[in-house]
This record gives structure tokens, C-alpha cells and sequence, in this order.
């Protein structure tokens, strides 16, 4: 998988990804990274935590806004299950 070399516009977009990820995945979850790729596709990859639960999520798409917009399906499962994870460990 190649990194690519993007534009002044995509390097601003990613930063929306970056921020709207972290409203998704709410308040207390760590965004450690996200990366860019491309390879037949583009690729996005987030990593994140909350406490001692780490997760990572991708998305795919022909674009970047379709991998984003595959991203968010991701994450909205991802949320309740790091919440969970998180929630059973504290329990512990």
C-alpha cells in the first residue's frame, strides 16, 4: 500500500475526518492516528482508545469522501463496542 502525496485540499479534508471521527467516537477516546493510503482504493485508518482499550477502524472507497463515508459506518459500531470493552475492564 502506497502513501500518497495529496493536495493543499485533501490535507484539509483529512483534518475534517480527523475531527469529525472524534465527535463520533465521543468524549474520553483517545484519536492516536489516522492514515492515509492507496493501493486499487483509498484507504483510511484510525486508531483510537479509551483507557487501556485500544481499536483501529478503516474505511474504503474509490475516493477519499467514500472512504470516509465507509469510515463512519465503522465507527459508529466501534463506539459502542470500545464502550463496552472499556466498561467490562473497569468492572473487572
Amino acid at each position: 500500500m502506497d502513501v500518497p502525496t495529496i493536495g493543499e485540499a485533501d490535507a484539509r479534508y483529512l483534518e475534517r475526518v480527523a475531527e469529525d471521527c472524534k465527535l463520533m467516537l465521543g468524549p474520553g477516546i483517545e484519536v492516536r492516528s489516522l492514515d492515509f493510503a492507496t493501493n486499487a482504493e483509498k484507504v483510511l485508518r484510525i486508531s483510537y482508545r479509551l483507557g487501556d482499550v485500544e481499536g483501529t477502524s478503516e474505511g474504503r472507497g474509490q475516493t477519499i469522501v467514500a472512504a470516509h463515508s465507509d469510515l463512519r459506518q465503522h465507527l459508529a459500531l466501534d463506539r459502542v463496542r470500545i464502550g463496552v470493552s472499556a466498561l467490562y475492564r473497569w468492572r473487572l
